[in-house]
């Protein structure tokens, strides 16, 4: 990633005004982790004030002058003012997609030991696939996919695909662009028609060694699957969720966006997941708890 100012991207903008002026090297949202990262975040809600000053990687902020003026901790920040920060956050954020900030082209780099089917669809460039690999009929990579050794990819998968981001601002709908990458690392196996999206502020969507995704599983942008994970046929994942090692995720399940998931947990069948579940558990239900609770009230009222 490239270094920028905040003077240097907020010329493009006469409306935008920098109170103070840092360096940053990517974007992110106030609750979002880029370690050895300076990032770039926006506040327009004041519930997230701090989370923002508990944020050690966030160096630059934008956000109104209500808020820049009541918060005088927010003075140790890079600043710039806007009316609407969220808009302003992915208007910037959409120019430096669109100027490779965040990662550079380059040509594929494919191992001849690998096997890709001639009715795979492989992007231009930007893509990286190491030895052993196995790649069915059907399958499409988008650039900005790398995968490492010994991967399967069965037929109907897409790998790389746009994240699901747009922000509305008043009677406008803004198409955030997607700028991150998909990493698969080595032995993973993705069955039939999954979905992969890249991760959208420049961070990357990760499935760790050793993972398995079932059939019709959709891995939304900038999500982290951790080793050996195992993910069940129909699970949904939203954005920016983290699941830990040796997890298996029932049929069916949903993950609601920014959920944390620890090692060795159990996400049964069906389940809708809105609140972190810490290491070792099991949650069950709609919307889960842990699982000996649902079973006792699943009994109080038969």
């Amino acid at each position: 990633m490239n270094k920028m100012s905040l003077k240097s991207i907020t010329n493009k903008n006469k409306e935008w005004i920098v109170k103070s002026n840092c360096e940053f090297d990517t974007l992110g949202m106030a609750t979002s982790k880029y370690p050895n990262k300076k990032v770039l975040s926006f506040i327009s809600d004041e519930k997230y004030v701090k989370s923002i000053l508990e944020n050690k990687n966030i160096v630059g902020l934008i956000c109104t002058e209500e808020i820049y003026e009541r918060y005088k901790d927010l003075k140790n920040y890079g600043v710039v003012l806007a009316q609407n920060p969220k808009k302003v956050f992915f208007q910037i954020h959409n120019i430096l997609a669109e100027s490779g900030f965040y990662w550079k082209k380059f040509n594929n780099q494919i191992s001849e030991s690998s096997y890709i089917s001639n009715k795979a669809i492989i992007g231009e460039h930007s893509i990286k696939i190491g030895d052993n690999c196995i790649i069915e009929p059907g399958v499409v990579i988008h650039p900005g996919t790398i995968i490492g050794d010994n991967v399967i990819i069965r037929s109907g998968s897409q790998i790389g695909s746009s994240g699901f981001q747009f922000v509305k601002t008043e009677n406008n709908i803004i198409p955030v662009l997607t700028a991150g990458r998909v990493i698969i690392r080595d032995n993973v196996e993705i069955q039939h028609n999954c979905c992969i999206d890249r991760g959208v502020l420049g961070g990357d969507t990760v499935l760790d060694s050793n993972v398995k995704l079932d059939n019709f599983v959709h891995i939304a942008h900038d999500d982290y699957i951790g080793e050996r994970t195992f993910i069940t046929a129909g699970a949904k994942l939203s954005g920016r969720v983290t699941i830990g090692k040796d997890c298996w995720i029932g049929v069916n399940a949903t993950i609601s966006n920014g959920i944390s998931i620890g090692n060795n947990c159990r996400i049964s069948l069906g389940s809708v997941v809105t609140k972190d579940v810490p290491s070792g558990k099991t949650v069950t239900g709609n919307f889960a708890i842990e699982h000996s609770k649902f079973i006792e009230f699943i009994k109080s009222i038969r």
